[in-house]
């Protein structure tokens, strides 16, 4: 996916990143967009009739597979069943993600009340440590850290970011009791190991396609090495993971892209009628 700034046409005589930014919302506004946009995601994978609830609950309950196996060494029917299993889940959490993409509502493709919308919006100010160094050092900011130059590229990675990075990973996985995933009674070391590793693939999916032309792939974020495993402790399980892996980062992509298209008929649609 290539990068570069959104263009659109129109009578006015002003820049795109000028019409972006007179059109933002207010700090407190858009900081509250962000806040309701993560709480809806969440919403929707920890629906106890949703997949990625049931997914994510077989891997937390005490008869759960120890994945961290594949990472410490297991005989090879061991790894078998550990891999079907962890590969069950990625491939099954991805799909899910990969359906979302509504018409109304705060997670819709349209200009209106869509905080997905807005997280694309040039000129809007995130809240202080929304992003990681690596996301900062792929974006473009003016003198008042709003975001400039949002490209489809750039756009992706912001998508990818609020639904896999902060709706899931950084929230759900790594802090699953403060988000309501686990009670406390059930976040055992064997739900948060598992969770661990769990949050440690994901993140790999989303570096790997979190591509921007011109710039290196990214590493796992500073911010984050503490809380999963390194590139050379997951090397054999990323190894089992081929398919799946693959698999989710076409999925995520063909979603992502998709997504986006959307994203900027509204874009022109509102700068011509609003």
């Amino acid at each position: 996916m290539g990068s570069g700034s959104s263009t659109a046409g129109g009578k006015n005589t002003t820049t795109p990143e000028q019409r972006s930014v007179t059109r933002a919302l207010t700090l407190p506004q858009f900081h509250r967009v962000i806040k309701s946009t993560i709480a809806e995601i969440h919403s929707i994978y920890l629906d106890p009739t949703g997949k990625v609830s049931s997914v994510l609950n077989d891997l937390t309950h005490s008869e759960s597979y120890e994945l961290e196996l594949l990472i410490n060494g297991c005989s090879n029917s061991e790894a078998k069943i550990v891999t079907s299993q962890l590969q069950y889940a990625v491939e099954n959490i991805i799909y899910e993600v990969s359906g979302i993409m509504p018409t109304k509502g705060i997670l819709a493709t349209s200009y209106k009340s869509s905080g997905i919308y807005e997280l694309i919006r040039e000129g809007n100010i995130f809240p202080d440590g929304y992003f990681l160094q690596c996301e900062i050092d792929r974006l473009h900011f003016d003198d008042r850290s709003g975001i400039l130059h949002v490209g489809d590229g750039e756009a992706f990675m912001l998508l990818i970011g609020m639904f896999i990075t902060r709706g899931f990973v950084t929230t759900l996985l790594l802090k699953p009791v403060e988000y309501r995933l686990l009670t406390l009674e059930r976040f055992t070391g064997l739900a948060e190991s598992n969770l661990r590793v769990l949050a440690t693939v994901f993140l790999y999916i989303v570096r790997q396609v979190s591509v921007i032309r011109g710039k290196a792939n990214m590493v796992i974020p500073r911010e984050l090495q503490r809380f999963v495993f390194t590139d050379e402790e997951m090397r054999p399980v990323y190894g089992r993971l081929t398919k799946a892996i693959g698999y989710g980062e076409r999925l995520l992509k063909e979603w992502g892209v998709e997504y986006i298209r959307r994203l900027r008929i509204a874009q022109q649609y509102e700068e011509e009628y609003r």
